[in-house]
């Protein structure tokens, strides 16, 4: 079941399946006669919410993997750009050493 959010994208909530579930379970509290089959459907509800539930950690441990290379990748970057200018640094001190020389040699 698509929803469409107020930023006019669409996101899924609760797939029909599981809406119906909750829908059957909520008529089943309301008129107060629990059975064994409103006990299927809590735990076939659970195990839609235990499922979703491992999926969405998964998502965030992904996203929060990402963010730590991401991070990585910065900071190897700074470091290779200050590598760089201390190597930029030291070449121009060598070629102004070497032009010095040149110029003292009669």
């Amino acid at each position: 079941m698509d929803h469409y959010g107020s930023s006019g994208g669409t996101w899924t909530m609760i797939p029909t399946h599981n809406s119906n579930l909750v829908e059957n379970l909520s008529e089943v509290i309301e008129h107060g006669n629990p059975d064994p089959q409103s006990d299927a459907l809590i735990n076939e509800l659970s195990n839609h919410f235990e499922k979703c539930q491992q999926l969405l950690n998964s998502i965030s441990d992904s996203i929060s993997t990402k963010a730590m290379t991401v991070e990585g990748q910065k900071k190897k970057l700074e470091e290779s750009e200050q590598l760089l200018n201390h190597r930029r640094d030291l070449i121009a001190n060598y070629r102004k050493s070497v032009e010095e020389l040149v110029r003292s040699e009669p």
